[in-house]
């Protein structure tokens, strides 16, 4: 691969329409499927085939990010800014039972940004769009005072294949997708500086890095009509059960030793003194968690051998209010009612960090 030459001039200096049409040349290539657009990017709006059958749901989300760990700390270039911050967008549309196929985005950049950044960026737009297969119909580029990406994903479904988040029924068992815990221990391990072996660093590295959702299982899923209901991980375990549980009296009831925590990474989750419930609730993990009958476990366990994907049960929708778990040691309890929340910083005096370092703290 021959290394792109460094331009460290700043937009500031370079000017707004130099570094739009850098973007744009960039971009309008077979790589990003671009060919899908009619005139192709570059205009006031993108142009696309109707790609809907006539039975299709149209699906829409949009989500802002900005810079993100991996590349705070060093991990990545710009790349993963941007991978991660389409990754977000997509990942609602796959739980909601859609495929995505066509994606903007808006750039908020800084002034003193580097045109090699953005160069790294349009890398990472460049790489989600192939992993997904999905078009970039075009976007905004402002100036901001902080950098961050506003993302449009948009999907397809036919009306069976749709899920929501609160649909589901009792007696329902709840599924994950992936491992969950990573994020968080990759977290701890730099911000303490806590020393682990090369294998254990490359897997928190990679899960920093790339916060992909399971693209091939959520499609199966949808397909098979399976799910009575599905939300993603973003925000942890305990959000996404309280996101499923909204606007019913259902309870869900969760199994903690089914909790899937990577298997190389128990050890340095023992030797922190972490829980598989305190891991499942610090979010960023980027998986799936399904409302699904039991009596289509096997239609499911075909799916994930067949997609190459780990599923885990991990619990049960129960008639009866609250989240509540059985732990490790066999007890029964009601998990209390905390949630990662941007515009709260405590929860009754603590912050939300505070109760995951106490595994009692999570307990009524």
């Amino acid at each position: 691969m021959i290394k792109k030459k460094e331009d460290t001039r700043t937009l500031q200096a370079v000017g707004e329409r130099f570094i739009k049409d850098r973007i744009i040349s960039r971009l309008q290539s077979p790589l990003v499927a671009t060919h899908k657009l009619v005139g192709g990017l570059g205009h006031d709006a993108g142009v696309l085939k109707n790609p809907l059958k006539p039975d299709d749901m149209l699906l829409v989300n949009t989500d802002r990010s900005g810079v993100n760990k991996a590349y705070k700390l060093g991990l990545a270039g710009g790349e993963c800014i941007s991978d991660f911050a389409i990754s977000h967008a997509i990942s609602d549309i796959l739980a909601t039972g859609g495929t995505p196929f066509a994606f903007s985005v808006a750039l908020l950049l800084p002034g003193d940004t580097t045109v090699e950044l953005v160069d790294e960026i349009v890398d990472g737009i460049e790489a989600a769009s192939t992993y997904f297969g999905v078009t970039l119909t075009g976007g905004d580029t402002k100036k901001a005072e902080t950098l961050s990406l506003v993302v449009t994903a948009l999907g397809r479904a036919p009306s069976e294949n749709l899920l929501f988040r609160n649909t589901p029924s009792v007696g329902d068992q709840l599924v994950v997708t992936g491992t969950l815990g990573t994020m968080l221990l990759g977290s701890i391990v730099y911000k303490t500086g806590y020393e682990v072996s090369d294998s254990i660093r490359q897997i928190v590295n990679q899960a920093l890095i790339y916060q992909r959702p399971p693209l091939n299982i959520a499609l199966a899923i949808s397909e098979a009509h399976i799910a009575h209901a599905c939300t993603d991980i973003s925000d942890g375990l305990q959000a996404a059960c309280r996101n499923m549980l909204s606007g019913s009296d259902f309870g869900i009831e969760l199994y903690e030793a089914q909790i899937p925590i990577h298997g190389e990474l128990r050890g340095l989750a023992n030797d922190l003194s972490l829980t598989p419930l305190q891991l499942s609730m610090a979010g960023g993990d980027w998986q799936f968690l399904y409302s699904i009958p039991k009596n289509r476990l096997k239609v499911l366990d075909t799916l994930s051998k067949n997609s190459g994907a780990k599923i885990s049960v991990i619990g049960e929708v129960i008639d009866a209010n609250g989240i509540w778990a059985r732990t490790l040691s066999g007890d029964r309890r009601k998990l209390r009612q905390i949630e990662h929340d941007s515009f709260v910083d405590r929860i009754d005096g603590k912050s939300y960090f505070n109760y995951l370092s106490d595994p009692l703290n999570l307990f009524e």
